[in-house]
């Protein structure tokens, strides 16, 4: 491949998702990663700063990737089941997501960015933000434990003797319910 004319920052994240995809995390070094966009792996450094950015940066981007991804919706009940499919789908489709997410410090701002992304379909629900960041967080805690199970050291007999997507949608339904019961007593409480 042709050295680009100029390096960007999407451009190195975007390849560093088809890495990602293609051999998993721990072959997301920025050797191979320079290699694959033809320049040197000093040049790669520049603008990455080295590979817990390069996690971290890969992290915010396949975020955003499924927020949008599962968009707008009509009740935020099915908003937060969608967003728990989304993460489950994706942990599917790439080799080491849920490592990656559970292994990679961020800085304090993309965590800030990261919560806010995530609470503003439920705010726009009529959720308070500190509530709707827990409900997130709730349903992104329950699919990467369920993801690192089912993808652990003992992921034959999991994924041979468990329905892993059953239990996903039952236990989904479940939290959805539990966060009604939380609401509903958060407004008999306030009233």
């Amino acid at each position: 491949m042709p050295a680009p004319s100029k390096l960007n920052l999407d451009q190195i994240v975007d390849e560093a998702i088809v890495l990602l995809r293609e051999e998993g995390l721990d072959e997301v070094t920025l050797r191979k990663l320079a290699a694959r966009l033809g320049v040197e792996a000093p040049s790669l450094y520049r603008h990455i700063g080295g590979k817990p950015r390069l996690q971290a940066l890969i992290t915010l981007k396949l975020f955003r990737m499924q927020l949008d991804q599962v968009g707008m919706r009509s009740s935020w009940q099915e908003w937060l089941v969608e967003l728990g499919r989304m993460f489950w789908t994706t942990q599917g489709a790439i080799p080491d997501c849920a490592r990656l997410v559970l292994t990679t410090k961020f800085e304090p701002e993309q965590l800030s960015t990261m919560s806010d992304w995530a609470a503003a379909a439920l705010v726009a629900h009529g959720i308070d933000r500190a509530t709707a960041f827990e409900m997130h967080l709730s349903v992104q805690a329950f699919v990467l434990g369920l993801g690192g199970l089912a993808d652990g050291p003992n992921t034959d007999f999991m994924r041979r003797t468990m329905p892993l997507d059953a239990i996903l949608d039952h236990t989904l339904s479940a939290l959805v319910s539990g966060w009604e019961a939380r609401l509903a007593g958060m407004a008999a409480t306030a009233s």
